[in-house]
């Protein structure tokens, strides 16, 4: 199953119009940092969501591993170490002069929808499931991002897409361990994959709603021959 996941993850990404877009126009560093400022939104927005994967938790061995990654995602105690911090250091050193005050729509709905999804899920499998599709996703989707972020800004502090992802690998493998076990408990795989399913499609929504916000930019920006 995990390698199943796991080659839903990698099909994401190759079909994803998101993408296709960004291999387009990432030579364009209006549309990275645009990226970059409304990644923001998203990368803060998951403490509570993994909050509330836990709440949802009946199994305590869950509860526990799922709050271990909570307390990971917020720096062990230190703020600063936390990895919304991590990323925002990544955007100060990267010379961006302006950074986020509040959300953007695309991370607003994924929010919201990622919420409702694991809210309504009538068992924790399915909630895992929610879950899990980000942690797949983590290393093809900044994997597809990190390359044309790190030519335009190679001066800016890499950690949030270095070392930080080997911890996500870290993560994926806790959370496969859960789904196995909740399999077991729950006599099958059906609801987790349910739930991973549901989990892809909220994110492409968010990719979709991503490609709109930056694809306007990008245009104004060719027609006028900038780059």
């Amino acid at each position: 199953m995990m390698n199943e996941f796991e080659e839903r993850a990698g099909e994401f990404v190759v079909q994803s119009s998101f993408f296709d877009f960004w291999k387009q126009s990432s030579g364009n560093r209006e549309v990275t940092s645009r990226f970059l400022v409304a990644f923001d939104s998203l990368v803060k927005s998951f403490p509570p969501l993994i909050a509330l994967g836990i709440s949802r938790m009946e199994d305590a061995e869950c509860r526990a591993v799922l709050a271990v990654n909570l307390h990971q995602e917020c720096g062990e105690g230190d703020c600063n170490r936390s990895h919304h911090a991590i990323y925002r250091k990544f955007l100060k050193t990267s010379g961006l002069q302006e950074l986020p005050d509040s959300e953007d729509l695309p991370a607003t709905q994924w929010k919201k929808r990622l919420s409702d999804a694991m809210t309504r899920a009538e068992k924790p499998g399915e909630v895992l499931g929610v879950l899990a599709a980000g942690e797949f996703l983590a290393q093809p989707v900044l994997g597809a991002l990190y390359p044309a972020l790190k030519a335009h800004y190679p001066q800016a502090d890499q950690e949030y897409f270095t070392t930080h992802l080997s911890l996500e690998t870290e993560h994926m493998r806790e959370i496969s361990h859960l789904m196995t076990r909740q399999a077991e408990l729950e006599c099958g795989w059906e609801g987790i994959l349910a739930g991973f399913d549901q989990g892809l499609s909220i994110w492409g929504e968010y990719f979709s709603g991503l490609a709109l916000l930056l694809s306007a930019s990008y245009a104004r920006h060719e027609s006028h021959g900038i780059s």
